[in-house]
């Protein structure tokens, strides 16, 4: 069970937050930020509902199948996955730094006093949210004992 619900965390998050981050750039593009907090809460909306319908689902057809897990070597997995997801965090922010620093360096100003680089600025914050959480579970489902 926990490796299906890894799946279905991993093709929901990647299906609605890029459906969601393809808006975003649309909307970058047409130089209209004004709907994308209504489309973040639709996304997060959905990316929940969609989640825990489907491992809802998935675990309501094969309750009698469910057996108990060696949690040992399936903690173990998470445990080590989510340590690649920080360490993935933590470089991300750190580039992001660096990308910062080094435009301050060059005296190029990023002006977060508009409502359009707060809205730029919180989409980018977000999209390293998002993939570390799908560094996280794709590298779960990696070190995952085969059984």
């Amino acid at each position: 069970m926990r490796k299906i619900h890894l799946w279905i965390s991993l093709l929901v998050g990647t299906g609605v937050w890029g459906a969601y981050f393809l808006h975003v750039a649309r909307a970058v593009r047409a130089d209209d930020l004004s709907g994308l907090i209504w489309g973040f809460l639709a996304a997060l909306m959905a990316a929940v509902a969609l989640e825990a319908g489907a491992t809802s689902v998935v675990a309501w057809l094969f309750r009698k199948r469910a057996r108990d897990l060696d949690d040992g070597p399936s903690l173990n997995a998470a445990l080590k996955a989510g340590h690649v997801a920080l360490m993935a965090l933590i470089v991300l922010l750190l580039g992001l730094a660096f990308v910062l620093a080094l435009a301050s360096r060059f005296g190029w100003s990023l002006d977060f006093s508009t409502a359009r680089a707060q809205a730029v600025a919180a989409n980018v914050l977000l999209g390293l949210v998002v993939l570390t959480e799908l560094i996280r579970a794709a590298f779960t489902l990696m070190l995952l004992p085969r059984r």
